[in-house]
């Protein structure tokens, strides 16, 4: 048996998530395809967990539902469709993200093998049997070649017999069974984690000890669509000598259901079971079931003695159809020890109320993706839902004290056959306080570059925010994202691109006024350098041009933003759990101190959600700041200037008002009858000698009422 197990968890997407294709990995060597046509991006977070972009070939049905699978090592992305064919002609190795990454061939064509597979999936589930015909008749199977041969047993072993009858209340045939020993996560392999039922039984062979199992079963329409999902536990059990238990889908009889303050619709909806051990990793279950498929689980009412056992719902719900602003729920909540009735009555106490924008300056169907973490989860991931753009909505999230936020925005879904994020951003983690309101605008103009913030209190390390720039003795580190938009904490896709696209990018980095660095990191998402500098105290200057024109870009297509600040040989200096320096071997490098770079904001006065204010007087809100955790000298002065022709360029009036806030007032004329874009140029400076200067082409555009 494989005694490096870490984390087997179980994600059935009914979308596409899990974050844009340019937050998620930066070269293309981080994205690969299975051999049902589904394609994964990887990226690592700070900390070393994996996190998922997945990306259904499939529109609908089980095909287009993911199972991801973590393992030891090895990291697994399987299928809906795929599923009920593990060991009986489909073998795990498959669907082996790291061999996929690092080439491993297929034994058939994504293109055509996963239309095969649905098909197959549809026929079988129509018959009540999987397997033994079709694709695998005359005992066909496909798997990756050089597969690791099976561990072998260290201890007496026994026979685990996990009984059920399905949802339709006969010796179940389709679904599949979880065994999960609880003294001591790293014990059973891959292979004995997981089994399918067959006459009513999953057998698995186990050593002595305590254990859980799980039954989920599902049924299907005549289209191979998921109709009802339920979960079946028997959360704790010992086994001393061969052992039966049962798991039947009648057991799960707590329908999920939600009591919201306003009417609302189910759309998307799913539940998350985690066994924990008392050493060892955890198996985690999570089912995305996709809009409206009821839940139902087997409630329990003692709680786990051995390890422990956290469940929860999470489901999206929307407003029915009808006059004035949108409205949405998004909601999880968390039980721990025993399985609670799943009935949930929601007050505002349980939410927080997000007033939400998403701006597009071309109408459009985007992504949102409002994924929540439990602290007690190893790692995570939502599915993104369509959204009209552009739009306002308000959104009812759910807040709890250890629960965090993240997500991202696409602007559009990126043609061809493989969904993906185009022009929009993602967010840092963050929490929401139950009963508050906050606003959130997301590619609010103008668009600009931005570097990362930390949302969370700075002595939580619950995921770590890289800063845009940073020293460490005598090494400058930088990481800063073009089209960024002005909400603390959002970044973008920096210069990731399509092939429509125009995308072009360059830095410069130089000492006391001599270049030392440069380079033009195009189809990357951040501009992202380690550079060492001179140790004696000097002027350091960062300049980054960004360009983005094609279909879907008309506001903010280039910027070009000029730093130059006073950097010194940083010595002892420590960064606060919430932040980190880089990657380190043993966990995020927190040995560096933050450079006093200056930040701006820009908040353009009556800007609608399609980028555009109405012609003639203009009014700007300018916020100058510095780098979060680096030694702020106040601010001196500001400058705007403006363009609504991209050459000619005139003064704004600029009123101070303290603490690095500026008003600017101007007047944008032109008689085009299409209105006109207005490009912006914006200086600051401090009192160190710290200076930013920033000019934006068609930061936004105006309009004739």
């Amino acid at each position: 048996m494989r005694r490096n197990l870490t984390v087997l968890a179980v994600l059935l997407a009914g979308l596409v998530g899990l974050a844009p294709p340019a937050a998620v990995a930066g070269t293309p060597s981080d994205v690969v395809t299975l051999i049902t046509g589904d394609r994964v991006a990887v990226r690592s977070a700070p900390d070393g967990r994996s996190l998922y972009d997945v990306r259904p070939a499939a529109a609908k049905g089980m095909a287009r539902a993911l199972v991801h699978l973590r393992l030891g090592d090895r990291d697994y992305e399987v299928p809906g469709t795929a599923l009920p064919y593990l060991g009986r002609g489909l073998d795990l190795s498959l669907f082996d993200l790291q061999a996929l990454r690092a080439g491993a061939a297929l034994p058939a064509d994504p293109s055509t093998f996963g239309a095969a597979l649905a098909r197959q999936f549809k026929e079988d589930n129509a018959r009540g049997h999987f397997g033994g015909t079709g694709l695998f008749a005359a005992g066909k199977s496909f798997a990756l070649t050089g597969t690791r041969p099976a561990a072998q047993p260290r201890s007496v072993m026994r026979t685990v017999s996990v009984d059920a009858n399905d949802i339709g209340g006969k010796p179940a045939d389709t679904g599949v069974a979880f065994l999960y020993n609880t003294d001591d996560g790293n014990l059973l392999d891959p292979n004995e984690n997981l089994n399918y039922f067959s006459g009513g039984t999953a057998k698995f062979s186990a050593p002595d000890g305590n254990y859980s199992a799980l039954g989920l079963f599902w049924t299907a329409d005549a289209d191979g669509n998921p109709t009802e999902v339920r979960f079946s536990a028997q959360p704790e059990f010992a086994v001393k000598a061969d052992t039966t238990v049962r798991v039947d889908a009648a057991r799960a009889s707590s329908k999920l259901t939600w009591v919201t303050p306003r009417p609302a619709l189910l759309d998307d909806t799913g539940f998350l079971f985690r066994r924990a051990a008392k050493t060892g990793p955890a198996l985690v279950v999570d089912f995305d079931a996709g809009p409206g498929v009821p839940i139902a689980v087997s409630p329990t009412a003692v709680p786990v003695r051995t390890g422990a056992l956290q469940t929860y719902p999470y489901s999206r719900l929307v407003s029915p159809p009808g006059p004035g602003t949108p409205y949405e729920y998004v909601l999880q909540k968390a039980a721990v020890g025993r399985i609670p009735p799943q009935r949930y009555v929601i007050t505002a106490q349980d939410v927080a109320a997000v007033d939400s924008t998403y701006f597009s300056e071309f109408s459009s169907l985007g992504l949102r993706q409002r994924s929540g973490m439990f602290s007690f989860e190893d790692s995570g991931g939502r599915v993104s839902h369509p959204i009209p753009l552009p739009r306002r909505q308000t959104e009812y999230v759910s807040a709890a004290p250890d629960l965090r936020w993240f997500g991202g925005f696409s602007k559009y879904v990126l043609p061809g056959p493989f969904a993906g994020w185009a022009g929009g951003q993602y967010e840092s983690f963050h929490a929401y306080r139950g009963g508050t309101s906050v606003t959130e605008d997301w590619n609010r103009f103008p668009l600009h570059p931005a570097g990362g913030v930390a949302l969370l209190p700075l002595d939580d390390g619950t995921a770590p925010v890289r800063p845009a720039a940073t020293r460490a003795g005598d090494l400058l580190r930088l990481s800063i994202t073009p089209f960024s938009d002005n909400q603390p904490g959002h970044t973008g896709f920096g210069l990731y691109g399509e092939v429509r696209d125009t995308v072009t990018g360059h830095y410069t980095l130089t000492q006391d006024g001599a270049t030392i660095a440069e380079g033009s990191p195009v189809g990357a998402t951040e501009v992202s350098a380690e550079q060492a500098v001179a140790a004696g105290p000097s002027t350091l200057g960062l300049t980054i041009d960004a360009g983005r024109t094609g279909p879907m870009y008309r506001q903010s297509t280039a910027s070009h933003t000029e730093w130059t600040w006073r950097s010194r040989h940083v010595e002892g200096a420590t960064l606060p759990a919430a932040l980190y320096c880089a990657r380190g071997g043993s966990g995020p490098d927190r040995a560096c101190g933050v450079e006093p770079l200056l930040t701006l904001g820009y908040g353009v006065g009556g800007l609608r959600p399609d980028g555009s204010a109405l012609v003639g007087p203009q009014s700007l809100d300018l916020t100058v700041g510095h780098l979060q955790r680096s030694t702020a000298s106040p601010v001196a002065g500001a400058t705007v200037q403006y363009s609504t022709d991209g050459v000619t360029w005139q003064d704004a009036t600029v009123t101070a008002r303290g603490d690095g806030l500026f008003h600017a007032d101007f007047t944008a004329a032109t008689d085009s009858f299409r209105g006109a874009d207005v490009s912006l140029r914006v200086t600051a400076s401090d009192t160190a000698g710290a200076r930013i200067a920033e000019t934006i082409t068609a930061a936004y555009h105006v309009y004739q009422s």
